[in-house]
């Protein structure tokens, strides 16, 4: 008897183990899914933030195109300028239009069409800025 009843209370506490470790589960997935959901709203504030950013910087771009289109001279410099603003005017447009999303699949399909012009203008890119740092940096030293 003493047998079948330890059996019994080993069969019990096997139970209640196996009832804590789900309520465990429960909980822990809930947390998951809680600090997911948070990420995902973290996330799409950045995204709308950014393309609000763009937006703006697109729109302040046209106008700059727009006023120089206005106070181009006449003849042939007018002619060049004038052009030159409504590309600038174009491009303003075309930011203040798409969202950050839209940039970057233009981007990598423009990369993956023009891999090696991407790879230069990349190489380009990064000593621009690498000698923009150490000009920077060497400003703070003196």
């Amino acid at each position: 008897m003493n047998f079948d009843n330890a059996q019994q209370q080993i069969d019990n506490v096997k139970e209640q183990i196996g009832a804590k470790a789900d309520v465990v589960k429960e909980q822990i997935g809930a947390k998951a899914e809680e600090i997911k959901n948070a990420a995902g709203e973290k996330a799409t504030e950045v995204l709308d933030t950014a393309n609000g950013r763009l937006n703006n910087a697109g729109e302040k771009i046209s106008e700059a195109g727009a006023k120089l289109w206005e106070k181009a001279p006449e003849g042939i410099v007018g002619d060049a300028i004038g052009k030159a603003a409504a590309q600038v005017e174009k491009a303003g447009e075309f930011l203040a239009d798409t969202t950050i999303q839209e940039l970057s699949k233009d981007l990598a399909g423009f990369v993956r069409k023009h891999p090696l012009q991407s790879l230069a203008a990349g190489v380009l890119v990064g000593g621009l800025v690498g000698m923009a740092f150490s000009r920077a940096r060497s400003v703070f030293r003196s």
